[in-house]
């Protein structure tokens, strides 16, 4: 397909998604109000006819005036508590809060955009758009993906699922530690959990006694399988009644804190190329995954696969069965088209004017073309105002830098955590190959020392292959 071919494809997918949307109301319910504002007002430049965004917390920054918009004042100590919390506050709304709903539409035709993590419950009486099943949610959970790698498959590490009861833990560790350790991912007996909330790094039996304490306090089940060293990453499909649409692999910024045998979730990014078969591999095994789910639970629209990229391969760690963070990075390099739009549309089963097969032509052209990241911290001190500084890499490390020298811009703000930091990526300054987090992570650790911020020293994972 030449580039005018690419232009004329693109502009019929991004105009079939219009349609999808425009002409009807939209509410937009989330965790954080900015963004709420910002995809109702995304649904308004594409013709909704009329729209409301609803946060059930403040982030960074005021939200603009320019569309009806309510808070909903959530906060909670850590991200997975603020993000249920959220939730909570979203399925009850405030008597006051319904009533200026039916006001504003009072038939109640509205549909509900919610965030990608979101149960797909209605909210102030209004209709989910492209909720998740129960039978989807469920395969969210960490202790039951192994049956479903080896039902389509895809290659995996030996694991076990085991009582979250310390003697039990233990001897699975020793059973299954390679010489890096293991690592122990909790069930969803408190519900979803992501970032690496439920996830731990137990390298010696001091750790595995502070690990199983955690564990029996959150968990009924824990699975247990070997640390891998090398790029953790994800790659996404989009499931079709008849086709798998399989994207490009992402690097997931994850860090190590190995004073506490924590992982810190960073966000992620394009920048980072897997060797062709390594590419290849994860390409087929999201294939193999989408056709399983589509076949044993009806799933449509986008998934993930996370893992990590290991001196034997790719080895996947857990399937989340939803629209996943990176694929937003990956939305960058179309900005046009809204990915997670399409997803919910895909969900519906509403009539798209264009084959599965084209889209993954273009989204694959655009995606290997212009390269995207993002990072982030979330912080478990309280942040009330906000800051920003710009830097530069230079030959010495990060050095402050004016604006229009920047290759990263830091922001620092509230979150309904505590605080959020986030660091905004000029592409320009980051060559494509290589994994970005070794320079991520030398940028926290500067920040980190330079504000005062308590995050910990964040180590990046070795590139291996």
């Amino acid at each position: 397909m030449n580039p005018a071919q690419q232009t004329e494809l693109l502009a019929r997918i991004v105009d079939t998604v219009r349609a999808v949307y425009a002409g009807r109301p939209w509410l937009v319910a989330t965790d954080i109000v900015q963004s709420a504002v910002t995809r109702a007002e995304n649904l308004q430049a594409i013709g909704a006819s009329k729209v409301f965004a609803i946060g059930s917390s403040m982030g960074t920054g005021d939200p603009p005036d320019r569309v009806p918009h309510a808070i909903l004042g959530v906060r909670a100590a850590g991200l997975m508590p603020s993000i249920r919390a959220g939730e909570a506050a979203l399925a009850q709304l405030p008597d006051s809060l319904v009533a200026r709903l039916d006001a504003w539409d009072p038939e109640r035709k509205a549909r509900v955009v919610r965030t990608l993590f979101a149960d797909g419950g209605p909210v102030g009486g209004r209709k989910c758009w492209g909720g998740r099943r129960p039978e989807w949610l469920a395969l969210e959970d960490k202790t039951v993906i192994d049956a479903l790698w080896d039902a389509c498959g895809v290659t995996r590490q030996a694991a076990e699922v085991v009582e979250a009861d310390p003697a039990a833990l233990w001897d699975a560790h020793q059973r299954l530690d390679i010489g890096d350790g293991t690592v122990w991912a909790a069930d969803n007996r408190e519900g979803w959990h992501g970032g690496a909330a439920g996830t731990r790094w137990v390298r010696t039996e001091a750790e595995a006694h502070t690990v199983s304490s955690w564990m029996a306090e959150h968990a009924w089940k824990v699975r247990v399988m070997p640390f891998v060293e090398g790029v953790p990453c994800s790659i996404h499909g989009i499931v079709f009644p008849d086709y798998v649409v399989a994207l490009r692999p992402c690097e997931m910024l994850v860090f190590r804190q190995l004073s506490t045998g924590r992982f810190k979730y960073g966000h992620s990014a394009t920048f980072w190329d897997p060797l062709p078969n390594d590419r290849a591999q994860m390409r087929e095994a999201v294939q193999r995954a989408g056709a399983y789910l589509r076949e044993t639970v009806g799933y449509r629209g986008t998934f993930t696969i996370d893992g990590v990229m290991g001196m034997q391969g790719f080895v996947p760690t857990e399937l989340n069965p939803r629209f996943g963070a990176a694929i937003g990075i990956l939305s960058h390099s179309m900005p046009h088209l809204d990915l997670y739009l399409l997803h919910l549309a895909v969900v519906e089963g509403v009539p798209l004017d264009f084959t599965p097969a084209e889209l993954e032509a273009v989204l694959l052209h655009a995606t290997d073309t212009h390269r995207h990241g993002k990072a982030m911290q979330v912080l478990d001190q309280t942040v009330t105002e906000s800051r920003q500084e710009a830097f530069a890499l230079t030959p010495t490390g990060w050095q402050p830098a004016a604006e229009r020298d920047a290759h990263v811009t830091v922001q620092l703000g509230p979150s309904p955590a505590g605080g959020l930091l986030r660091v905004l990526i000029d592409s320009a300054h980051m060559p494509v190959g290589n994994p970005i987090a070794p320079r991520i992570a030398a940028l926290f650790n500067m920040i980190d020392a330079r504000w005062n911020l308590g995050i910990g020293e964040l180590v990046p994972a070795r590139q291996v292959r």
